[in-house]
């Protein structure tokens, strides 16, 4: 999404927005030309802040409370820095600003053009079916060029229809996904635009791949790949690689799957700065492939890839989103120094209009310091999920694996017609799958919001203590103050103390040979503190040696900077305590 105005709009706009006649110095008219120039070629390689720098110089020179159509595309340009910095609230804003002028105006294609960013910012935001109604409404004035000589690079039918289909497909509506993305494509084919018919035959792919059709599907990731070369879209055809080795994996085509995913890797490493959102898209259909052959050393790399290129995603649209946001800080800042210059002038009745702004730049300061607020909670987020899916391949990878080696194992044992060691094989399949449907149930739960409070923590440990006791004929005594059902734990908090905590029973129960184990959940001022003691053989603390579940437990506690103890003796049984600090 790319939208530019031609050089003589700019000649005409920058007098209008300014209140001055056409006929401006040409070093004035010289500097907004430069200006936009520069933010445009910054914006081309997602520079975004640098972009934000020259749209100030631009703020500076001319007043942006007139609206005119220099106000228009400076907006446009402005909510398409919002938008690729993720800054969907704001950028909304500046696209509803859009809309107004452009109705103002009656100009149909200003009209259809910023119904096309509402859209935009509604899908992104998950509100797609609001989303629907402004693509559907920017189709009714949009037109294919040629425009007036005043409008060169606006929304255009292909951009509205591939959006609308795009839409579409996240609402699961496959055959209006269809339909709009054929006429996409048709819209784009009569003004040869390479990038919408790449996009558009992307959407078809996408479309019949989820319908199951994969011939279909991979003939379109085909044509979307060709346009996408020809038009030097980069970013596209990386998609197209991904989706092919999607299609070759469905039909079991194990070389083809990797041979397509070579190309992506070959080109991702030509262009290394590619749209992050592709690349990323990439990484994770090629580790779904990896996955699928077994192929772990290719999949560990790919998600050290995926890895890298989140944290440096992570790390750059943060210094963007402080620079951006901060430049909008001060241009609001610069508009209302215009108005007090203006006030200074007036009736009294602009002091009035002194308080309105100052009240606007106290919303805006309070609205930035809650979106910064917002911004890092998604960071956490984005962590947690990374943490989250670090657990899925630690804790399931390596049992997956060992199933599907014994499946192989198993299927040369029936073809020697080895029964006895089928079944053993059998078995020991059978105790893995079961080994990994727990895990897997432990990590949903730790992460569903619905067991939030120490009740549901409470409850599951002593199900959990109970039920592997009883294998080993061991009594407990499970005791929990009733004070802590109400008190919430954070999922992170949550999920490493069931863990330390199911460890430890585990152990208790395989290792002390104990006939009772005494469970304590307790708040001690504002920690919990939670033990679990047994009273069987125990061991010299100081000689053990410690394995994978005792390293385990003190990382998990230290993650969550938790004090783990643990007191033992030989004959005198094992006492293991956590104390975590209640958010």
């Amino acid at each position: 999404m790319r939208f530019r105005a031609c050089i003589f709009l700019l000649f005409l706009v920058v007098g209008a927005a300014s209140g001055r006649p056409v006929k401006k110095k040409v070093s004035e008219k010289s500097f907004v030309l430069l200006a936009f120039k520069k933010a445009d070629s910054y914006m081309a390689v997602n520079q975004y802040d640098s972009a934000q720098v020259w749209l100030n110089k631009i703020y500076a020179e001319v007043s942006y409370n007139k609206p005119s159509f220099f106000s228009y595309f400076l907006a446009s340009r402005q909510a398409e820095v919002y938008y690729y910095n993720n800054l969907h609230q704001l950028g909304l804003q500046e696209a509803i600003k859009m809309e107004r002028m452009g109705k103002m105006f009656k100009d149909s294609l200003l009209i259809a053009d910023a119904c096309n960013f509402i859209g935009l910012f509604y899908i992104n935001s998950k509100h797609v079916k609001e989303a629907v109604g402004y693509f559907k409404e920017g189709l009714r004035f949009a037109s294919q060029p040629p425009y007036k000589k005043n409008f060169t690079e606006l929304s255009k039918p292909h951009h509205l229809l591939g959006n609308l289909s795009e839409a579409y497909l996240k609402l699961n509506i496959v055959d209006s996904a269809i339909y709009f993305a054929n006429k996409s494509l048709v819209s784009a084919k009569e003004i040869k635009s390479g990038r919408g018919q790449a996009t558009a035959a992307l959407n078809l792919a996408s479309a019949w791949l989820l319908l199951g059709n994969i011939n279909r599907a991979h003939t379109f990731y085909s044509k979307a790949k060709n346009f996408a070369i020809k038009s030097g879209d980069f970013d596209v055809e990386l998609n197209c690689y991904s989706g092919m080795a999607d299609c070759s994996m469905s039909i079991s085509n194990k070389t083809e799957a990797i041979n397509f995913l070579k190309s992506g890797f070959s080109l991702l490493e030509k262009f290394p700065h590619l749209n992050d959102f592709y690349a990323t898209n990439f990484l994770e259909t090629a580790m779904k492939v990896y996955r699928a052959y077994g192929n772990n050393l290719l999949l560990i790399k790919t998600l050290e890839l995926k890895t890298k290129i989140q944290a440096a995603t992570y790390k750059r649209n943060n210094i963007q989103i402080q620079s951006i946001l901060a430049a909008n800080l001060e241009n609001e800042k610069r508009i209302l120094n215009l108005e007090l210059a203006e006030v200074n002038s007036k009736n009294s009745l602009a002091n009035i209009r002194l308080y309105i702004l100052l009240l606007i730049l106290l919303l805006f300061i309070i609205g930035f310091i809650a979106y910064r607020s917002n911004a890092l909670q998604r960071l956490r987020v984005a962590n947690l999920r990374s943490n989250i899916s670090q657990d899925l391949h630690d804790e399931v990878g390596a049992t997956l694996s060992g199933i599907t080696l014994y499946s192989y194992i198993t299927k040369q044992q029936i073809r020697n017609s080895e029964h006895t060691n089928v079944d053993i094989s059998l078995d020991i399949i059978k105790d893995n799958a079961t080994e990994m449907a727990t895990k897997l149930n432990d990590i949903v739960w730790a992460v569903s919001p619905t067991h939030d409070n120490l009740f549901a923590f409470i409850q599951r440990l002593k199900d959990f203590a109970l039920q592997i006791a009883a294998t080993k004929n061991i009594s407990v005594d499970f005791l929990a103050d009733s004070s802590l059902e109400t008190l919430k734990l954070p999922m992170q908090e949550r999920k490493n103390i069931y863990l330390i905590s199911k460890e430890a029973i585990n152990n208790a129960v395989k290792y002390s040979v104990a006939c009772k184990l005494t469970i304590s959940v307790e708040k001690v001022q504002k920690q919990v503190r939670i033990c679990i003691a047994d009273d069987g053989k125990g061991f010299d603390i100081n000689n053990v040696v410690k394995g994978n579940g005792l390293i385990n437990m003190a990382s998990r506690a230290k993650e969550i900077k938790a004090i783990l103890e643990i007191n033992s003796s030989p004959n005198g049984g094992t006492s293991i305590c956590l104390c975590c600090k209640i958010p």
